[in-house]
């Protein structure tokens, strides 16, 4: 059995974002199914009420200053939860689930990577310090620790574990694997952070990093991004953590090759991601977390073979609770998402005139982008058949993945999404971008295809209008298709065989623990 250490920022349901923090709630769970001692280390952002404080110190770097970070401990599902606790974390996020990396959208702390080297130093005494199971009496993990670090927030984890540890002889059958959620944030900092990263000059090469297009990390006191005329300087956490890892991994085969394919893919880091080998497994779900047949935010449960009946009653209950004609025989399109360009919700927000055009009714829930939200809450004034609701509401987006018949994400860009698959275990059929995870898990039978959605091809340029008015055409070609089969044999077929598929974490926890067992044998 493998000791397992998952590294990351988010965990659902205590810290979550987005899609990090409900794979690093679901995976670790599923490889306790099989067997595998599994932990995760995340800051301790909020008063977590079933975690305890286990009373173990450990002395870290915090910038050029040691300081000392406290340990926590939940139990739950065979996982060991472990929550750093201090004070950087939780007076930034009290009582929220937001603002994790930033006091407002776009806008980062500007601390965070003191906060997140941290993090970093924090989770290797883990496995040595903190006793796991229900009691925290049952053990530690000990040396043979397989790290998984998630996106740029812990990709300097290698690079302590090799300086501070190996290079003393610990941890020396240890191994680290990246996981890459999401290639756009590649934790880039001005050359002048390296000093608070108490690392040795040795690393700076494989941190530095020359870019011309994206903007350093924004200062929380800063409402506009730094540009820069010509290319400069700057660090690049994600590149060393490719360079320094053991094994670099991501969340689809189909995004493994988009960031290995050209720069605008791999958002400059393309040859470093090629070089050590980006392998891709796809996503799963908590299957027990969404079931139509137990859901208990949506007004009536469904199986199979209740389907018809049931999902009627969902965008009857959808319809009128977002002010739309209550009416079986239209067509409804759910968008669930966050509101910027990763995502397109600006190109449905743009392609309104064409959709007024079709017989359908389009609803939209998300938060982000402020003027994206103004956008969309003004939606209705002007377009009667669709609604949008710019707030962070769980039980209204349980009751669009239900009510809705179609599930919408026209991504520009999309390592794996989660929606796609949520959406396909209630029988609402997908229309997504040919893109990342979509095109792995959206095969023919279970959904349709939009045409690609154009994304600039340097990181940092905004979307054009004309590159606008491209990605609502793409878009509609897929929606289209959609429409053509709604109410037929081959929709009710397609709904069927989305419910049959199995969405579930038991696959791809098989594939991770073959790529760790390999490791673990070299």
């Amino acid at each position: 059995m493998l000791n397992i250490c998952f590294v990351s920022t988010e965990v659902a349901p205590y810290s979550k974002t987005g899609g990090l923090g409900d794979v690093t709630e679901g995976l670790p769970e599923e490889l306790a199914k099989m067997g595998h001692t599994v932990c995760t280390v995340a800051p301790r952002f909020d008063q977590y009420k079933d975690a305890w404080d286990t009373e173990i110190l450990e002395q870290v770097t915090y910038g050029k200053q040691a300081t000392n970070v406290r340990y926590f401990h939940s139990y739950k599902k065979g996982v060991d939860r472990i929550w750093v606790d201090h004070h950087v974390y939780l007076s930034k996020t009290p009582l929220v689930n937001k603002k994790l990396y930033g006091p407002k959208a776009a806008v980062d702390y500007i601390d965070n990577s003191e906060r997140f080297a941290m993090l970093a130093q924090a989770a290797l005494a883990v496995p040595l310090l903190v006793p796991l199971g229900p009691d925290g009496v049952k053990g530690t993990m000990g040396e043979n620790t397989i790290f998984v670090c998630n996106d740029w927030h812990t990709a300097l984890l290698p690079l302590y574990l090799k300086e501070y540890y190996q290079a003393h002889g610990t941890f020396l059958k240890a191994k680290t694997v990246l996981l890459l959620h999401n290639i756009a944030f590649q934790g880039r900092f001005p050359m002048s952070k390296f000093e608070a990263l108490n690392l040795p000059e040795k690393y700076l090469p494989d941190l530095s990093f020359n870019t011309q297009f994206a903007p350093p990390p924004l200062d929380e006191k800063t409402t506009k991004p730094i540009t820069a005329p010509e290319p400069m300087q700057m660090l690049n956490w994600l590149k060393a953590g490719f360079l320094h890892c053991d094994q670099a991994l991501t969340v689809s085969p189909n995004f493994a090759k988009e960031v290995t394919s050209d720069p605008a893919g791999g958002v400059e880091l393309d040859d470093v991601a090629k070089s050590v080998g980006l392998i891709g497994i796809t996503n799963g779900t908590k299957a027990e977390s969404w079931n139509p047949k137990k859901d208990k935010y949506i007004p009536a449960n469904y199986d199979a073979e209740t389907m018809d009946s049931g999902k009627k009653l969902c965008k009857a209950a959808l319809q009128e609770e977002c002010g739309l004609e209550v009416d079986p025989d239209i067509p409804l399109l759910g968008f669930i998402g966050r509101l910027e360009n990763q995502k397109g919700p600006d190109v449905i927000m743009a392609a309104m005139p064409e959709l007024a055009k079709l017989n359908c009714q389009v609803v939209i829930l998300g938060t982000g982008a402020p003027k994206l939200e103004e956008k969309l809450e003004a939606l209705e004034d002007t377009y009667p058949f669709a609604k949008g609701v710019a707030k962070f509401d769980p039980e209204l987006a349980r009751l669009i993945t239900a009510g809705a018949d179609y599930c919408l994400m026209p991504s520009r860009f999309e390592p794996c999404g989660l929606n796609q698959l949520y959406a396909m275990m209630y029988g609402t059929i997908p229309v997504v971008a040919p893109v990342g995870g979509l095109v792995d898990t959206v095969l023919p039978q279970f959904g349709f295809l939009m045409e690609k959605i154009p994304l600039p091809d340097k990181p940092g340029v905004p979307v054009s209008e004309a590159m606008l008015q491209e990605g609502v055409k793409a878009m509609i070609v897929g929606i289209k298709k959609a429409l053509q089969e709604y109410g037929t044999p081959k929709f009710e077929k397609m709904r069927i065989a989305c419910m049959a598929n199995d969405v579930s974490w038991q696959q791809p926890a098989a594939k991770y623990v073959d790529v760790f067992e390999a490791l673990m044998a070299s």
